[in-house]
Formats: C-alpha cells, structure tokens, sequence
C-alpha cells in the first residue's frame, strides 16, 4: 500500500513538472500587448534622444476595435521645453500618412522622421548635452514633438506622443 502512494505521489510530481515546464516555454507574440491604441515597438520609449539631421526609424503596432482608416504624423519644434498637452492639430507640419484599404483592426506600421537641422534655417538646436553637470543645471534644450494620430473608419481617433530631446 506504501509503495502505492509513492508511485502515486511520484507520478503527481512528474505530471506537474511537466505541465509546468510547457506552460513556461510558450510561445511569445512579437506584437506588444497593451491597452492603449497606439503602441511604440521602435523605438521602445516614448522620450528618445537624436542628433540634428538623424533619421529615426520607428515602428508602430495599432490595435483598436474597429477597422483602421489613416495613421498621420506630424511634428511641432518645441523650444520651451514647457509643453506637455499636444494634439495633431498643434503640429506644424505633416510627415507622414498611411493609408488602409484592406478595413482590418490591428496593423504594424513602420517609417522614418528625418530630425530637422535646427529650430529654423538660421538658428541652431540647443543640445541637451551641453548643460553642466557638477552641480547639475538643468540644461537647455530644444525638441521635437511627434503626434502620431490613427483615425477610425467611424471618424474616431487615437492620439500617442513621441518626445525626440536633440542631443
């Protein structure tokens, strides 16, 4: 009756770490899970560093519950350093826009933002990097704010900010 239970209790045990191991070694979506609309999978963060005439690539996963329509995207050069609410309407120029036909909800999108030379043609960017650091003074710098907008094929929208600090 002993050896019983132990078999038992050993085929228990063996059983269990078997589930557990399958269940451990799942397989992995690429795809980012998240609950906002807009999802950055390059670059990874939505406050990023870049040099003046850099191109940044950058890839987006969008996922809502009706068909996508457009992903646009626009930027403003922000040169207080001070603003934090954005929206598409407040970019100064458009640099991007797709477009989808195929009417399906989730998509993955990929493109590139050439960071301009300066805030205009005649004036530098300020770079974050040129601040002092011993006592640390906060420095001064300029960005670039990006909005990427994704539109709805029921006139919706979903809005996510990209914050490029010149470096």
């Amino acid at each position: 009756m002993k050896k019983i239970k132990s078999f038992s209790k050993l085929t228990l045990l063996v059983l269990m770490a078997i589930v557990s191991t399958i269940a451990c070694n799942k397989i992995e979506d690429d795809k980012p899970i998240g609950t906002e609309a807009i999802n950055f999978i390059v670059p990874d963060s939505t406050t990023i560093f870049a040099n003046s005439g850099e191109v940044v690539n950058f890839t987006l996963y969008l996922a809502i519950d009706q068909p996508i329509d457009t992903i646009r995207g626009g930027y403003l050069i922000d040169t207080s350093r001070t603003i934090q609410s954005l929206s598409f309407q407040d970019m100064d120029s458009v640099f991007f826009v797709e477009g989808f036909s195929d009417s399906l909800n989730v998509q993955t999108i990929s493109g590139t933002f050439t960071m301009p030379s300066g805030v205009n043609d005649s004036i530098p960017f300020r770079q974050y990097f040129s601040g002092n650091t011993n006592p640390f003074i906060a420095p001064d710098f300029d960005a670039v704010r990006i909005i990427f907008r994704m539109e709805a094929a029921d006139n919706s929208f979903f809005e996510k900010q990209l914050k490029i600090i010149v470096n």
